[in-house]
This record gives structure tokens, C-alpha cells and sequence, in this order.
């Protein structure tokens, strides 16, 4: 399923709320799971925050 630019932006101003308020990135793979976004998008996303660009590839099971 392809995300739209539009919902992919708005779930990444989210991220960088959280991200602002001291949340780690097990919590933001963890909503961006729970907004049903897949693992590209998460990565994609995870590229372009800052302190987060170029990270290792996550593993989706890790964060239930």
C-alpha cells in the first residue's frame, strides 16, 4: 500500500512533537506502527527527523 505525501508529513510533524517532548525512537516506530504505516514509509520518515537521519534498519517485531 503506497501512503500518501500528505498523510506521510502529518504523521511525521507528529514524530517531531514526540521527538521535541524527549521520546526516543522505539516511540515513534511504535506510532508510526500503530498508524498502520509499513516499514519503508517508517524508514523514509525516520531519514529526514533530525538525530535520526542514516540509522540502523529496524526490526518490527522488536517494538511490540
Amino acid at each position: 500500500m503506497m501512503t500518501s505525501d500528505f498523510v506521510k508529513q502529518v504523521h511525521l510533524e507528529t514524530a517531531r512533537r514526540y521527538q521535541q517532548q524527549g521520546y526516543g525512537m522505539d516511540a515513534l516506530i511504535e506510532h508510526f506502527h500503530k498508524v498502520a504505516l509499513d516499514d519503508d514509509d517508517i524508514a523514509e520518515l525516520l531519514s529526514q527527523m533530525q538525530g535520526f537521519g542514516a540509522k540502523q534498519q529496524h526490526d518490527k517485531d522488536s517494538c511490540l
